[in-house]
């Protein structure tokens, strides 16, 4: 492949766009982290959750694998990526085991488009070796449908299928949605019933998933049933030593009403200032009571707005700024994975949501997805979305054990339009590699020219950057949209790879609604 050098100017930040983007005055970025520096980060960070009910539509069948989809996931191991899949949401909690059923899954639907049942088949779990070499899995199962027996024959099949291939086992789906009766929005008894579920199922596959459970897999919605990490940690579910680690779910925005559809809009998924404090009231307390514990933890399952996205927000390039930003945010936190959801519209989530299934039945594929897997009425063609760049860029930050930490905003910016981190070695004791997202909003059609920053960065002996870049924040098509001068819409990457050369103490140029992977030459910076 061919390797393009740049030299870095603001002449070539404005490249992507129409018409020649201002230069603005120098910024000093402090390269003295504003927060601790996070542990080592493994190629398991950045995973996946996919909705079992389309499983197929994603993946296809073993002897017909979906190869857009694996592409996608090639390109990703290519860069070191290990992700641990979790075949997870809402339709685990309806997912059933059929050993004589042929087909991966059966969908099995209401007049409406509601899944009420997904049956699997044994070709659900031999799919499993179609991944990577080094993917693993989470083995979900049903506890919604309050039958012992139904997780169990769950458990037993991915056992006797895949036992290699499965690091960790999950009963339940966002029990915070669950009827209220179940257990008449009282913890204890949640852990009561949850203990002897995974007991029962770790009897019957020789004690193998014991020790190995996520506990909680709650959202952070407010409801009458407490069951976030923070809650049942105190409360004692691993008294019986079956937790391996901690799940909570993180949606910030949503459309599965008008109200909340309203407030999920580009300058609002954007805005870094309220994602940290987003990350910080409802996410870090579970994580900080799981580490505490002497425990890890995961978001085992996030996206940008709940119920399946938002059209003209979720599938433009602001999606790409906002993946990079949370999944960033999370690894200063600790997390030890975070798992992008994919997946398509659920007519049971919600009785007002904006997003419905194609009016033929087809899959109404969400619109924060890395792609629209197969060809639909509600969606079109088969395609990526410009969120992919997104994984490349945070997969190639963290890559080699990277330990991370945010930095402070320079003077002279907003907070809310502007994020860095800085990215050490192992043992944290050299400066690696710069994240910076200018996460102003830039739109298709606004006659002002876009701005750039110009980051004094400090004393180097000289760095490359690759950039995530794309016209507009809310550009579309997935072919204007790059990562290292690559486009990926069809699954292939397109264009030869452009790095750009910064000489010695030479800064760095982001325009609005871009960002840049800052390598350092040589092993790093000694701090």
């Amino acid at each position: 492949m061919k390797l393009l050098l740049l030299s870095t100017s603001c002449v070539l930040a404005a490249a992507a766009t129409v018409g020649r983007a201002k230069c603005a005055s120098v910024h000093s970025l402090s390269r003295t982290p504003a927060s601790a520096i996070s542990h080592p980060h493994v190629p398991q960070f950045v995973s996946y959750s996919f909705e079992p009910a389309f499983w197929t539509e994603f993946f296809g069948e073993p002897d017909s694998p979906r190869d857009l989809t694996f592409n996608l996931l090639n390109h990703l191991h290519e860069r070191g990526a290990r992700p641990i899949i979790r075949a997870g949401g809402i339709t685990m909690d309806s997912m059933v085991f059929d050993p004589s059923q042929k087909l991966s899954v059966v969908r099995t639907e209401n007049e409406k488009g509601g899944i009420y049942r997904t049956t699997v088949g044994p070709s659900f779990y031999q799919q499993w070796d179609n991944f990577p070499e080094g993917t693993t899995f989470v083995s979900t199962l049903n506890f919604g449908n309050n039958s012992v027996s139904i997780a169990r024959d769950l458990a037993a099949a991915s056992y006797q299928l895949q036992r290699d291939k499965i690091t960790y086992y999950e009963l339940g789906n966002e029990p915070t949605n669950y009827p209220t009766s179940r257990w008449n929005a009282s913890t204890k008894a949640y852990i009561s019933q949850w203990q002897a579920f995974t007991a029962q199922i770790d009897a019957a596959i020789s004690n193998d998933s014991h020790g190995r459970w996520w506990a909680s897999s709650a959202t952070t919605d407010i409801t009458p049933l407490k069951v976030r990490p923070s809650d049942l940690i105190p409360a004692g579910v691993n008294s019986t030593g079956q937790v391996g680690l901690y799940s909570i779910h993180s949606y910030a925005f949503a459309t599965c009403d008008p109200a909340r559809a309203a407030r999920a809009t580009i300058p609002n998924i954007l805005n870094h200032t309220d994602l940290v404090r987003y990350a910080d009231d409802e996410l870090y307390p579970s994580a900080r009571a799981a580490m505490d514990a002497g425990a890890r933890w995961v978001v085992g399952e996030f996206n940008s707005i709940a119920c399946s996205g938002k059209p003209n927000v979720s599938d433009t390039f602001a999606q790409a700024l906002w993946t990079a930003d949370v999944e960033l945010l999370y690894a200063v936190r600790n997390a030890s994975s975070v798992h992008l959801h994919q997946g398509a519209t659920l007519a049971f989530q919600s009785d007002q949501q904006l997003n419905t299934p194609g009016d033929d039945g087809s899959p109404g594929f969400s619109s924060y997805s890395l792609l629209y897997p197969v060809d639909s009425t509600k969606r079109g063609e088969a395609r990526v979305l410009p969120v992919f760049v997104s994984q490349l860029l945070v997969v190639e930050a963290l890559a080699e054990g990277g330990r991370i930490a945010a930095l402070g905003t320079p003077a002279g910016l907003r907070e809310q339009e502007f994020s860095a981190y800085a990215v050490f070695d192992g043992r944290g004791e050299r400066l690696a590699k710069l994240v910076i997202l200018n996460m102003k909003p830039y739109y298709t059609g606004q006659e002002a020219a876009p701005s750039t920053l110009s980051l004094d960065i400090g004393k180097h002996d000289g760095a490359t950057v690759k950039r995530m870049t794309a016209p507009f924040v809310d550009e579309k098509d997935a072919a204007k949209v790059t990562w290292a001068g690559q486009s990926f819409r069809n699954g292939q990457a397109v264009g030869e790879v452009a790095v750009e050369r910064l000489g010695r103490d030479e800064r760095v140029t982001v325009r609005d609604s871009e960002a840049v992977l800052v390598t350092f030459e040589g092993a790093g910076l000694r701090l």
